[in-house]
């Protein structure tokens, strides 16, 4: 779990970071004490960005493990980690203002399910942040041999859009577009050139946030 964290402190780590952080808080737009849950939160990475956004934030994960790392790294933000699953969660209707899922629906095996129960608990708003199967870095990751990736099923902007249902309003927006480098080489420049082509709404990103309304 460290090394997960350490990731974001090298030069891809923080581009990738960045990116997906402006995708987040520019779809969600949360407000200063809006409820936030967010649904396998690994080791609180995204938890703690909800908190920096003025959040009250319950996170959910089922490894023992993640959320022994979620709490010893994030004990000082007042985050309340839970043990949960996607597929029944231990709260009332209409419970939170937000409800975030941050590549988890890679990784389960009832993604429709766990949407039914994200809304349940939610007042009308579900952010999902995919790994994009049609973007370079999913091919990639793919190719990499033994690694979690192969475990994962990545979705598509369409995917996601017929896994939802017609009837819910969408709004998306893709992020890294381009091949990421292990540099701070132009580091500034580059997340300029990445702002710049999410722009035009191509679906290839390999970061895709969707925020679904009822």
């Amino acid at each position: 779990m460290g090394k997960y964290e350490a990731w974001y402190t090298t030069p891809k780590g923080k581009f990738v970071d960045t990116l997906e952080k402006e995708v987040i808080a520019g779809l969600c737009n949360v407000y200063r004490g809006d409820k936030v849950l967010e649904i396998g939160c690994g080791t609180g990475h995204f938890s703690a960005y909800f908190k920096e956004l003025g959040a009250k934030v319950t996170a959910l994960d089922t490894s023992p493990d993640m959320l022994y790392a979620a709490k010893e790294q994030y004990s000082n933000l007042q985050i309340n980690f839970k043990a949960s699953d996607a597929y029944k969660l231990p709260f009332a209707n209409n419970s939170f203002d937000l409800v975030a899922m941050i590549t988890v629906l890679e990784f389960i095996t009832n993604p429709k399910q766990a949407l039914k129960e994200a809304f349940r608990v939610s007042k009308g708003k579900v952010f999902l942040g995919i790994l994009n199967r049609n973007s370079l870095l999913a091919w990639k990751r793919k190719r990499n041999g033994k690694t979690v990736w192969q475990e994962a099923y990545f979705y598509t902007l369409k995917d996601m859009i017929e896994l939802l249902g017609r009837d819910r309003k969408i709004i998306w927006k893709p992020t890294l577009l381009l091949p990421l480098m292990n540099s701070n080489l132009f580091f500034n420049a580059r997340l300029s050139l990445e702002r710049w082509i999410s722009k035009f709404k191509l679906p290839y990103g390999a970061f895709i946030g969707i925020l679904a309304k009822i």
